[in-house]
């Protein structure tokens, strides 16, 4: 490989790493809030104005971001394995 393919590898492992870190502190701090939402309108009391609607559009919102985060986390994950694998490919 040349050194423009090598340089460009290793790049975009770079980038996948600091996404990867980034990632894990967004999802934290997303479900820290959504879970901390969750919770307070789950305890409140019904009232007209807030109905089992509410609490259960918020609860399937609450799995979708879970959903999302993992999702995003194994596309992460996957693109860090096919450049590893490049990269050490690259060394033989």
């Amino acid at each position: 490989m040349s050194t423009e393919e090598h340089l460009f590898i290793r790049r975009a492992l770079a980038s996948v790493e600091k996404a990867e870190k980034i990632q894990r502190v967004k999802q934290g701090a997303t479900l820290v809030l959504a879970f901390g939402a969750a919770s307070w309108l789950a305890f409140r009391p019904l009232t007209p104005e807030l109905g089992l609607a509410c609490v259960i559009i918020t609860g399937v919102g609450l799995i979708a971001a879970v959903c999302t985060a993992k999702i995003s986390t194994l596309i992460n994950r996957n693109t860090k394995c096919v450049l590893q694998a490049i990269a050490h490919l690259q060394r033989d």
